[in-house]
This record gives C-alpha cells, sequence and structure tokens, in this order.
C-alpha cells in the first residue's frame, strides 16, 4: 500500500466534490478516480478535481491499486455500493445516513465484516473543535450530570435545489431534512450523552414541497436526560447545541465556531477560547490513517446504523403521533 492511501471517488454532486477536496487537504490519501452514471458528470468532476473517470463502477472495483471508496450517493443506493465495494475488498467511507432502515445498516455492517474492510460513516460534526471540548468537559464532570440537550441543525437548501434532485424523494427524504441533516445532531447527541432511549417526532407536511418542512424530535435518552432536536431545509442556516447538566452548561454555535461555557453559580455564560477546525478534512485523515492501520475507525458502522436505528423510531412516531421506543428498531 502506498503511504498515500488511493481512493475513488462514487457520487459526484457538491458533496462528494468537498470529499475529494477534504482528502487532498488532508495529506494522508488521494483520490485518483472517480465513477458517476452520466459520462459527462464524471468527466467534469475528474477535470475539476484533476484526476481520471472511471468508465464503469466495475473498473474501480476490480483495481487492485485503490485502497477504498467514498461514497456519496442517493440514499436508497447505500446498501448496494457497500456491499459492492466490500466483497472486492475496497475499504469503505459512506457518507451519513449509513442506510436509510436498521436492517440494511446491519447488513452494510456484516458485508464491510466479510470482506474484511473498513466501515466509517460520515459523521463528522462531533469533531468540531466545539463538540470535542464539550465532550471533555462531560468526561470530566465540569457539566455534572447531564439534563437536558437542544439541538438546531437547518439549512435553506430547499428554497435552491433543482426540481429533479432526489432529496424531494419522501423515500429518500424521511421526515425532510431529518435524515440529511438532522442525524448528524442524533449522532452528536449521542456522544455526548448515550443512547437515546425513546423518540416523539413532530412533523409540519410540505405545503409546496414532497418532503416535510419541518421536524421536532422530543428524546428520552438510557441515562434519563430529554432533548430536542429541530431541522429544516426551508429556514436560515442554523448550527447549535447547548448541553445543561446540573454543574454547568455548554453552549456550541456557528457551526462549531463559538463556544461558550456557564457555571451552575454563574450569572451569565462566557465565551471559551477555541480554534475552530476543519471536520471534514479531519474524517477523511482519520479513514486514511485508519486504512493505514495507525488508528481505529471512531465512526464505523454501528456507530452509523445508531443513528439510523433512532430515525427509524422517529419515522414510526411520526406516522402514529406516539412515543417510539428505539430498542424496538435495534436489529
Amino acid at each position: 500500500m502506498s503511504e498515500k492511501v488511493r481512493l475513488a471517488s462514487i457520487g459526484l454532486g457538491w458533496w462528494g466534490g468537498v470529499l475529494a477536496d477534504a482528502v487532498a487537504k488532508s495529506g494522508e490519501g488521494e483520490v485518483v478516480t472517480c465513477f458517476a452514471r452520466t459520462a459527462e458528470t464524471r468527466q467534469a468532476f475528474a477535470e475539476t478535481h484533476g484526476f481520471a473517470a472511471s468508465d464503469s463502477l466495475e473498473s474501480i472495483l476490480s483495481d487492485d491499486s485503490i485502497d477504498g471508496v467514498i461514497i456519496a450517493t442517493s440514499h436508497q443506493s447505500h446498501l448496494s455500493l457497500i456491499q459492492a465495494a466490500a466483497a472486492a475488498g475496497k475499504h469503505v467511507f459512506i457518507e451519513k445516513p449509513l442506510t436509510l432502515t436498521p436492517a440494511d445498516g446491519r447488513a452494510a455492517i456484516e458485508a464491510a465484516r466479510a470482506g474484511g474492510v473498513l466501515l466509517q460513516t460520515g459523521h463528522q460534526r462531533r469533531r468540531m473543535t466545539a463538540n470535542r471540548m464539550i465532550k471533555t468537559m462531560i468526561e470530566a464532570g465540569e457539566l455534572g450530570d447531564i439534563e437536558t440537550i437542544e439541538t438546531h441543525q437547518s439549512v435553506p437548501n430547499g428554497h435552491k435545489m433543482p426540481d429533479e434532485a432526489w432529496r424531494w424523494n419522501p423515500d429518500q427524504s424521511p421526515l425532510g431534512g431529518m435524515t440529511s441533516l438532522g442525524i448528524h445532531k442524533i449522532d452528536t447527541m449521542q456522544y455526548f450523552a448515550g443512547p437515546i432511549k425513546a423518540v416523539s417526532a413532530y412533523t409540519r407536511a410540505g405545503r409546496t414541497k414532497p418532503i416535510d418542512e419541518t421536524t421536532v424530535l422530543a428524546l428520552e435518552f438510557e441515562s434519563g436526560a430529554l432533548g430536542t432536536l429541530v431541522t429544516s431545509f426551508f429556514t436560515p442556516m442554523m448550527s447549535k447545541s447547548a448541553v445543561y447538566g446540573t454543574a454547568g452548561a455548554a453552549y456550541m454555535e456557528g457551526d462549531g465556531r463559538m463556544l461558550f461555557k456557564q457555571g451552575i453559580a454563574d450569572p451569565a455564560r462566557q465565551e471559551v477560547e477555541l480554534e475552530p477546525n476543519d471536520p471534514v478534512t479531519d474524517q477523511m485523515a482519520a479513514f486514511a490513517r485508519a486504512i493505514r492501520g495507525e488508528i481505529d475507525v471512531e465512526t464505523d458502522g454501528e456507530v452509523g446504523l445508531a443513528a439510523v436505528t433512532v430515525m427509524a423510531a422517529a419515522v414510526e412516531s411520526a406516522a402514529t403521533g406516539r412515543s417510539v421506543l428505539v430498542a424496538d428498531h435495534r436489529v
């Protein structure tokens, strides 16, 4: 294996480009080829990023010089692509969500295990410096016993996505932006406070679009802590988290650019100095290093599956109007 791991990009939309650029920026790997079903798409992507385009998926999977693949395709395609890559002995980075159902998530994990390859899920937001610092505060007992977590993850992409975008398909975007956006917070909240026990979901149905406009989750953690999560594709950019404990609170704001802390006796919160990082580049560096055997995969298939399982409970809750136990969807 070369010093820099050799990777192929599959799924060449905007985010696929972000991931390819992050690999180059990391210095730990290099994307050497790419594939999409449309020849014009893959050729344009290859020219933009400075590598070759492959004329078939099979040519990538049969190339012994390629160590792994980066998959950033439509949600419904994740399982079949993971299975194909794993069977070919290629390590897999899969953009979240791992899959759309827990059963498919378990099948993806089993495929990777059978193929003897690594499976990393793209939950990069836990890697933000602010979130790492909050995790350190929690583990050090600085916040005391966690009582509540409040989160919000929204972007106004619904106002500019083309009509033919696959994200408008409710089967690919259950609960609207929750599948693409809110699932980041599901992962981060479980990173902070452990497994989520039960979910109550509330949605505002799309008025001019086929997917839900806004989704709100009320969450109960196995620890007893409570939480809320708001997400939308139709409101201004917002990414924030607040963790409240019996000894203090911590607030991440500005999509990881700001962090505040407040002790239990403090009348107001104070800003904490931090050096914001690039969590996307960080996760791609980690993928390359894991392939070389230097570190373990942090957001592995089981981590991705845990978030998908909460999503499945949320989908049932929205459909039935009742609180749903996450354990009922574990596989």
